[in-house]
């Protein structure tokens, strides 16, 4: 499913990570009181779960298997955050919604907008030649959101979030930094994969549906190229297909990748005229309710995107 996402008026940051967490309040939860943080959306939401373990109840805004960026919020959803401990989500307008609820909630609860604490990119520009509506989820200031796709920014999360969490909830501080040094680790080791498996490669340049691995991409020494037009609705125009084509060649490309959303039958056409393969690269902004109860998480999906990767770009 393809989005254009564009705020009209400027939402801003919340404040740098440093300043929130220097005026959060201490909760007034004993040490047998459960702990109750709101997260966003997934990535977020596997982050928590896993610092803040049995002492932080998780309350996810964003259903398992729902686009973060469909999300609708409903009273409902608006009164549990006034009753939450501490919310964590990503600003510039990503989900308007929690946005809009986040900047009327007291000073009772503390707001972390994690976008603070990692290096930003801008929105990549659109392919040379091509037309139509580009997705990306373009924030304010044309800033790229999906930074968790890169696993560096998830180790970086994790800190942040213990940070957070210890400051707000001191009887469990040295858990919780343990448990993000953990999560750390893991992460660490999927960078260090990724690094590894994509050192050599016969093209370090993918073409992608859905503009979200740019993060991932600077990383690991790659250049993404997003294609506009592509949507379950409407096919590229001929203009587009050919500047598609000419791209792909150029950067020995040999693989379009697609979400999973799009229907097979437009990426076959597309790959079909410009002499290519399709793959899937999954941007891990939600994982169906099914996939978690068989044991999919973040990393376990990033993974099959690294496999993608190693053998679209043909790296050895």
């Amino acid at each position: 499913m393809m989005r254009t996402f564009r705020m009209s008026t400027a939402l801003g940051l919340l404040g740098l990570l440093g300043m929130l967490i220097a005026c959060s309040p201490t909760s007034e939860k004993g040490d047998d009181a459960s702990f109750t943080a709101a997260v966003a959306f997934y990535p977020i939401a596997e982050i928590v779960r896993r610092v803040g373990g049995d002492a932080v109840d998780v309350i996810e805004l964003t259903p398992p298997g729902s686009e973060p960026h469909d999300l609708e919020f409903t009273a409902k959803k608006a009164d549990e955050l006034r009753l939450v401990d501490v919310v964590f989500y990503l600003g510039r307008g990503f989900q308007p919604g929690i946005q809009e609820v986040v900047d009327v909630l007291g000073d009772d609860v503390v707001k972390v907008d994690l976008l603070a604490a990692v290096d930003l990119l801008p929105v990549t520009g659109q392919l040379d030649g091509t037309s139509g509506e580009v997705d990306g989820e373009v924030l304010d200031g044309d800033i790229d959101p999906h930074v968790w796709v890169d696993p560096v920014n998830m180790a970086t999360l994790a800190t942040a979030v213990a940070q957070v969490l210890g400051d707000s909830f001191p009887q469990q501080r040295s858990v919780f930094e343990a448990a993000a040094a953990a999560y750390s680790v893991e992460m660490d080791r999927l960078g260090d994969d990724f690094a590894a498996g994509l050192a050599r490669c016969e093209s370090r340049t993918i073409v992608t549906s859905h503009r979200a691995f740019e993060y991932l991409a600077r990383r690991y020494d790659l250049t993404q190229i997003p294609i506009a037009g592509v949507s379950p609705e409407a096919e590229p125009d001929p203009k587009s297909m050919e500047a598609i084509a000419v791209a792909a060649r150029a950067g020995g490309v040999a693989t379009i990748f697609f979400e999973e959303q799009v229907p097979a039958a437009l990426a076959e056409t597309i790959a079909r005229e410009i002499g290519a393969d399709t793959a899937a690269l999954n941007p891990v902004e939600t994982i169906a309710q099914e996939r978690l109860d068989a044991g999919d998480s973040y990393e376990v999906i990033q993974r099959h995107n690294l496999a993608a990767l190693v053998a679209a770009l043909r790296c050895t």
